[in-house]
C-alpha cells in the first residue's frame, strides 16, 4: 500500500487515524503474517472503542487498503482449511489437520483482513 494512499485517508478520516496508522505498523511488524482479525485491537494495549475499530476497518475496506478473507475455526480457534475469498467459497465439511470432519453449522466462520496489494 502506497504511503499516499494512507496520507489521503488519514486527511479525509483523521479521527481514526490512530487505528489506521496502528492497523499498518502491526502488519509491519508481523511481515510474515498476511491477515488479521480486528479482535487483535480491542486489547487495552491500544486503547481503541469496538466502534472506533470497526468504523476504521469499514473505511480500510471500503477504500480497497483491507480486503476480508474468511478463515474456519474450530471450537478450540485452531484454523481448519485454508482462506476463503466470500463464504460461498467455504465447503459444507471442512477436513481437519487429523482427518475428522466438521460440518459448517459445527465451526466458526471468522472474518479476517489481509493489506489489499
Amino acid at each position: 500500500m502506497s504511503k499516499e494512499k494512507l496520507q489521503n485517508l488519514v486527511k479525509e478520516f483523521p479521527e481514526y487515524s490512530d487505528v489506521f496508522d496502528a492497523v499498518l505498523v502491526w502488519f509491519e511488524n508481523h511481515p510474515k503474517i498476511n491477515a488479521i482479525s480486528m479482535d487483535t485491537f480491542y486489547s487495552s494495549n491500544f486503547g481503541f472503542s469496538e466502534s472506533h475499530i470497526s468504523i476504521a476497518f469499514t473505511i480500510m475496506k471500503q477504500t480497497k487498503i483491507l480486503k476480508t478473507i474468511y478463515r474456519v475455526l474450530d471450537e478450540d480457534g485452531a484454523k481448519i482449511g485454508r482462506d476463503f475469498n466470500t463464504i460461498d467459497e467455504i465447503p459444507a465439511t471442512l477436513d481437519t489437520m487429523s482427518g475428522q470432519k466438521k460440518d459448517i453449522d459445527d465451526v466458526f466462520i471468522v472474518p479476517y483482513y489481509s493489506i489489499n496489494k
